[in-house]
C-alpha cells in the first residue's frame, strides 16, 4: 500500500487514537519505554536504506508491541 500521501503526523495521530480506543494497552507505559521502542523502530527503518513507511514500520509495530503481538 502506498502511503506517500500520509504525513508523519498521521502516524502519531493513529497511535494516539489506539491509546484512546484501547487504554489498557498503553496504561503503565513509561515515556522511556515508548521513546526507546520508537527510536528502535525508526533506526531499523532507516538502516534498510529505503524511505520510511511510517504506518507499517512505526505505527503498526508500536501498536503490535502494545497489543502483545510480535516483537
Amino acid at each position: 500500500m502506498d502511503n506517500s500521501g500520509r504525513r508523519v503526523a498521521d502516524s502519531f495521530w493513529d497511535l494516539r487514537d489506539d491509546a484512546y480506543d484501547h487504554p489498557e494497552r498503553w496504561s503503565g507505559v513509561t515515556a522511556e519505554a515508548l521513546f526507546q521502542r520508537l527510536a528502535e523502530c525508526v533506526e531499523e527503518a532507516e538502516d534498510s536504506g529505503n524511505p520510511i513507511d511510517w504506518r507499517r514500520e512505526v505505527t503498526e509495530r508500536l501498536t503490535a508491541w502494545r497489543a502483545g503481538v510480535g516483537s
